[in-house]
């Protein structure tokens, strides 16, 4: 069993495994938008349009909490990539804690 960052490492780069075991890629999260409909739902409330701006900040919460869980999701990805042990005998990825040694 080998640690499977290190055996992407040992690959050659036009090996078709680079891609196939390589590790997930890292979510950047665009704050750009939920922030915006946030700071837009405020000034629409001190302005005096309450359903708007209420409706805007709900809307802007939510994108951002669901933004931030994909964020959290992709590096729980990431960190079992980089926990995870490969099999040249039987070309499989295992997770180290499911791994059996010899």
């Amino acid at each position: 069993m080998l640690d499977l960052p290190d055996f992407v490492k040992s690959l050659p780069r036009e090996s078709d495994l680079r891609g196939k075991y390589a590790q997930p890629a890292e979510y950047a999260a665009q704050w750009l938008l939920p922030v915006g409909a946030v700071v837009l739902g405020i000034v629409l409330l001190v302005t005096g349009e309450v359903a708007a701006g209420l409706l805007l900040l709900a809307g802007g919460g939510a994108v951002g909490f669901w933004f931030s869980r994909l964020a959290a999701a992709a590096e729980e990805a990431r960190e079992r990539w980089a926990r995870s042990l490969y099999c040249r005998q039987c070309p499989a990825v295992f997770p180290r804690e499911d791994a059996v040694t010899v």
